[in-house]
Formats: C-alpha cells, sequence, structure tokens
C-alpha cells in the first residue's frame, strides 16, 4: 500500500501545471537549440575555427559584463515577484527599482570593458568591436527575464527566446559569407537580442500594467545590498565559465580557443534544457518555501529522479554518435574537438544533480552559504586553468571546468545536508 501511493504522489508531478509550462517551453527550446547547431558548421566552414574562436572569445568578455550589470537580480527578482504577483502597486515597485538600479550599473560596466581592453592580450581586434560586443549589456538588461519568470509567463519567454535566434540565423545565412566579416556577425548577435529586449521589456509594461516610478535612493541601495550575496555567487559562476575561455586565449592561439568554443556550443544544449527547468521550477519552490521544507524535499526529490534519468541517457547517447556529431559540426573528424568532447560531457550530470540544493539554498534565503560555494568553485577553476592551459591547452581549461562543477555540486550538497541541516533534503531515504 506504502509503495502504490508514493507511485500515485509521484506520478502527480506530470499533471502539475509545472509539466506544461516546461513542455511548452522546451518544445520552443529544442527550437532555439537546433538553430545555433545549424550556424556552428556554417560559421566554421565560411570564417574558420580562428575567427569563430575570437568571435565567441568577445562573448565571453561581454559575459562577464552582462552578470555586473544583472547583479544577480534575475533570481532575487524572479523569487520576490512569484512571491508578489498578486499584488500590482508591489510589482510595479520592484521593476522601477530594479530596472533602474541596473541602468546605473551600466556606467561601472562601461569602465570594466575599458580596463579588460587595455589588459586582454591584443588579438587585433578593433576597439569598435568591443563596444559593439558591449551592446548586448544593455541588451540583456532591458529584457525583464526575473519577471517573466516570477510571474510564470514562460511561454512568452520562450517565443521570445525563438524570435531572437530564428533572427539572428536568418540573417547569419543571408548576409555572413567570409572571415572579414566579424563585425556583421556581432551586430546580427546583439541587433536580434536588442529587438527581442524591447519587445519583451514593452509587452511587460502593458500587459502587466505596470506603472513606472523614479525610485528613492534608499530603494536602490536596499535593492543592492539584498542582491550582493546571489550577485557574488553570479559572478564566481561568470568567473569561472566565461573566462575559461579568455584564459585559454591568453596563453595558446585562435584556433585552440575556436575548438574550445566549439565543443562549449555542443554543451550549450544541455545547459539551454537544464536552465529552462530550472527557471519553470525555481518559483515553485518559492511559493512552497512559505508552506514547510517537507513540501519542497518531496518536490526536489521526483525532480531529481527524473532529471538524472533524462540526463544521462542524454550524455550517454552524446558519446556514442560524437564522432559523427564532430564531423557534422568542423566538416572533418577533428581529433581535438572529439577529445574535448569526451572529456566535458560529464558537465551536464555535475550540474544536474546540484539542481535540488541549489534550488533549495535560494529558496531559504540561504544565499551567503551558496555565494561562499561559488567563489571557492570560481578561484578552483580559474587557477587550474592558469596553472594548466599553458600545457594541456584546451584539454587543461576542460579539466579545470570539471573540477569547478564538482566543487560546486559537492559544496552545495554540503550546504543542505551538513551546514544547513534544518534544509537537508536527503534525511530520509524514500520509501521504496
Amino acid at each position: 500500500m506504502q509503495n502504490t501511493n508514493y507511485l500515485k504522489n509521484s506520478l502527480r508531478i506530470f499533471q502539475s501545471p509545472l509539466i506544461g509550462h516546461f513542455f511548452s517551453m522546451s518544445a520552443v527550446q529544442a527550437l532555439n537549440v537546433l538553430m545555433p547547431l545549424f550556424t556552428i558548421p556554417y560559421l566554421i566552414r565560411v570564417m574558420g575555427l580562428e575567427v569563430f574562436g575570437v568571435f565567441n572569445y568577445l562573448l565571453a568578455v561581454a559575459g562577464f559584463l552582462v552578470v555586473l550589470v544583472d547583479y544577480g537580480l534575475t533570481l532575487t527578482g524572479t523569487r520576490d515577484v512569484a512571491m508578489k504577483q498578486n499584488d500590482p502597486a508591489a510589482l510595479s515597485h520592484m521593476f522601477s527599482v530594479k530596472w533602474v538600479t541596473q541602468v546605473l550599473l551600466l556606467i561601472p560596466a562601461f569602465l570594466a570593458l575599458l580596463l579588460l581592453y587595455s589588459l586582454l592580450p591584443d588579438r587585433k581586434i578593433s576597439f569598435d568591436l568591443w563596444v559593439l560586443v558591449f551592446l548586448m549589456v544593455p541588451a540583456n538588461m532591458l529584457l525583464p527575464t526575473w519577471f517573466l519568470q516570477g510571474v510564470q509567463a514562460f511561454r512568452t519567454l520562450a517565443w521570445l527566446s525563438f524570435f531572437n535566434k530564428a533572427l539572428y540565423v536568418l540573417l547569419v545565412f543571408m548576409f555572413v559569407r567570409a572571415a572579414d566579416q566579424l563585425w556583421l556577425l556581432i551586430l546580427f548577435y546583439v541587433g536580434s537580442h536588442f529587438l527581442t529586449a524591447a519587445m519583451g521589456f514593452f509587452f511587460v509594461l502593458q500587459r502587466y500594467r505596470l506603472q513606472f516610478t523614479v525610485p528613492s535612493w534608499t530603494a536602490i541601495w536596499h535593492s543592492l545590498t539584498s542582491g550582493w550575496p546571489v550577485f557574488v555567487s553570479s559572478l564566481s559562476v561568470a568567473i569561472y565559465t566565461n573566462s575559461a575561455l579568455v584564459i585559454l586565449g591568453f596563453f595558446t592561439g585562435d584556433r585552440n580557443m575556436g575548438v574550445f568554443a566549439a565543443v562549449e556550443k555542443v554543451l550549450l544544449v544541455f545547459r539551454l534544457g537544464l536552465s529552462t527547468l530550472f527557471s519553470v521550477i525555481y518559483p515553485k519552490v518559492s511559493q512552497l518555501a512559505a508552506q514547510g521544507l517537507l513540501q519542497i524535499r518531496q518536490f526536489l526529490r521526483k525532480i531529481l529522479a527524473m532529471l538524472l534519468f533524462g540526463v544521462v541517457s542524454a550524455v550517454l547517447i552524446l558519446y556514442a554518435l560524437a564522432p559523427q556529431l564532430v564531423e557534422i559540426i568542423t566538416g572533418n573528424a577533428d581529433t581535438a574537438v572529439l577529445r574535448l568532447l569526451y572529456i566535458l560531457l560529464p558537465l551536464p550530470v555535475l550540474i544536474a544533480f546540484n539542481m535540488p540544493s541549489y534550488q533549495m539554498l535560494l529558496a531559504s534565503n540561504r544565499q551567503k552559504w551558496y555565494a561562499r560555494v561559488m567563489v571557492i568553485a570560481a578561484a578552483t577553476g580559474v587557477l587550474l586553468n592558469i596553472a594548466l592551459a599553458p600545457s594541456l591547452q584546451e584539454i587543461g581549461t576542460g579539466i579545470s571546468l570539471l573540477v569547478a562543477e564538482l566543487v560546486i555540486a559537492l559544496g552545495l550538497i554540503w550546504g543542505t545536508e551538513v551546514r544547513h541541516p534544518e534544509l537537508r533534503i536527503w534525511k530520509s531515504t524514500l520509501p521504496l
């Protein structure tokens, strides 16, 4: 009887709105994933692996600045909106405060761009391209992803993402023809993001009837201070992920960056899928936090069981098909790309495994422990990358990423199971 009841309770998750949100987003995200997979082989063929590496090198630098201006607001904002989504006045206030805060953060972000430009190796990349790629920062700021996730408008968010990628892919195939058109490639990438962000921004204002008001300095300062722990953790993640390509480029050449970028884009398929699931789950977990930890534990256990089954199955399939996939992407059986792909394939499993503790810590306002783990992982990944990249090149960078992700998984699980025992997810075993 106990086993039957547990099975029924486990299956109820398939009847919840979360599954509808996830599969509606996943259907669109599947197209979002497939479209870049079409552009990667095309770009490598018409521009070369070296220019493809430089393009992703610039995007990695922009990624730092995007995180700086986002300031962790995607996570804290999603949680706040999820808890106040039935209060129009509170939503308008939150929207105004967070948007103005991000506008002000554009100033230090641009100063950081100037600093990076002066410190990073000269790759004969004109400053105009650096400024052009910097426009990704206000584009990302303009799109209220955090708000749409908080009100669980996942279909809207998914379709905006689809429009963005479809426009970019269309422009690339129509106009990008040679390696000297790197500026055009960046223009299309940034332009599609800007147009999508503007659509999302005005949609949110009209659909949810938000009233923009100029917030007080006190409200802005509170937004900065309350978001600091999450910002530190988000910046740490950006450091060990985005810096991987930058550090590799510092010690090696454009081709090595191209090899790493090609594999990274393949694994982006998993990251997009996991990111979609995390985005769908987080508002629900935030709401369950107000009801008690027992509900969150049961919910996260069910999610992880299904998640690990899906991710492990997909990774095993990709292991088997890796040679054919590499040949499709690069146009030949590039052994460097294949070797790195084999090394990095465990990454999605590690990311999936830390999800329950990650969600539990954030929903329970334990951002400080989360931030501490991310800082340690970032420092570990960066130092290991600096040590290994000069001799092992892209292989060393791949190893540093794996180790950093392992540190995150162990640290987050330690946080819920030992450091904050009241948040234990695996305190009691599941009935069989």
